[in-house]
């Protein structure tokens, strides 16, 4: 419960998972009025189609597929958290599901087949972190060129060219004491 009494996001699908899938769980993590839920990638789809189907949990809505990278934590844990957030509609409710993945083999199961709108988020994952999403029927750039060469969201992505300097108009970035006296319009 949270402090105003109503159940926290997501404890509903955990005690569903924990309940019918028990060995699909691997972490369970309360904070700030939300349940996350790691799992496993072997049980990702039968974890979602179960959290979609079940009456209890209903969650048919795929919110978002993201992953967060996270390079100084290999090798103790994987380097990626692939974060999938559902919600159902009928319960009022968002679950957050976790499956940690390896710099070496950054892939999990497609969840096309589960959700028909996971389409566009994973081809998005897969383009700006390099997620691999198993069995996806077109897994191809969606944001950014095909033969952009990289993943911009990775923290060890390089960044082509020089840092952007918008010097045009730097005087005006300076305090008002320091700024030029013949500098034009007086004030912004």
């Amino acid at each position: 419960m949270t402090a105003v009494g109503s159940p926290m996001s997501g404890a509903r699908a955990a005690d569903l998972l924990e309940r019918e899938l028990p060995t699909a769980v691997r972490r369970r993590d309360s904070g700030l009025g939300e349940v996350t839920i790691w799992v496993d990638r072997a049980d990702l789809v039968a974890v979602c189609t179960l959290l979609r189907d079940h009456p209890d949990a209903a969650y048919t809505t795929p919110v978002f597929v993201t992953a967060v990278d996270w390079p100084d934590r290999e090798p103790a844990e994987p380097r990626f958290d692939v974060v999938y957030m559902l919600r159902s509609l009928q319960h009022n409710d968002v679950c957050r599901l976790i499956v940690q993945v390896t710099e070496d083999d950054p892939n999990v199961p497609t969840l096309e087949e589960v959700f028909a709108g996971m389409d566009w988020h994973e081809r998005e994952c897969f383009d700006l972190l390099g997620i691999t999403f198993t069995g996806h029927h077109d897994l191809k750039r969606i944001l950014l060129p095909t033969d952009w060469d990289g993943h911009p969201l990775r923290k060890d992505y390089a960044s082509f060219g020089e840092p952007i300097a918008f010097t045009h108009n730097l005087e005006w970035a300076l305090p008002a004491a320091e700024r030029p006296r013949d500098m034009p319009g007086g004030s912004r």
